[in-house]
């Protein structure tokens, strides 16, 4: 029985309620969706040297193809852009850390940049700017270890934690001119090919 000068919260408050919270929670969704996206393209300006435009068009068109924000090794051999390219499944090996089968967009960006490489120099940039983490210019022992087993992976080469730790340390012998304990992408550019590893690599598998 309903008391006199009481009032009964009906259905109707409680739903509005439970609208505002949703509303909350994707507005909230949609502000971390747009930092993220303002983060990812700030990363891809450096690494890429594209436009933030452009880089936020990319993030959008992704997106919007793929809305759970992830390609597939299908679809991604299936891009009309990679058609033809030898190495294109070798490159979705390698960014596919975690073997889920499908890249991100940040990792797609990453390898479809790499489908606009000709000469050498192209090349030992790309592989710089992949492994540079950070964007800092700059790779340290344990990126070096990175850059070497995502080039076995990319020569579809069974890689040995021993071995490449050896590769690793030989590379920053060689490469790090000024022993400051870091590769500067001008080093790596300069000084990769005059190791044994990235030099027989690039000769024996010319499409990388």
């Amino acid at each position: 029985t309903k008391m006199p000068g009481t009032r009964r919260r009906g259905p109707d408050t409680r739903q509005r309620k439970s609208l505002l919270t949703k509303k909350r929670e994707r507005e909230d969704k949609n502000c971390n969706t747009q930092l993220e996206k303002v983060e990812i393209a700030g990363t891809l300006v450096r690494k890429l040297g594209i436009s933030q435009l452009d880089a936020m068009i990319a993030y959008d068109s992704f997106h919007k193809k793929f809305p759970k924000g992830e390609i597939s090794k299908e679809d991604f051999l299936n891009l009309e852009e990679n058609q033809g390219i030898i190495w294109a499944e070798a490159l979705f090996r390698v960014f596919d850390v975690d073997k889920s089968g499908a890249l991100n967009f940040y990792e797609f960006m990453l390898v479809k940049n790499a489908s606009n490489l000709k000469t050498d120099e192209d090349k030992l940039g790309w592989i710089f700017t992949s492994f540079d983490r950070d964007g800092g210019g700059s790779i340290d022992i344990d990126e070096v270890g990175d850059v070497v087993e995502g080039l076995f992976k990319m020569a579809g080469k069974e890689e040995v934690d021993d071995e490449i730790e050896d590769i690793a340390d030989e590379i920053m012998e060689i490469v790090d001119t000024n022993n400051d304990g870091e590769i500067s992408k001008e080093e790596f550019l300069e000084n990769a090919m005059k190791t044994d590893f990235i030099l027989n690599l690039m000769k024996l598998n010319p499409e990388l």
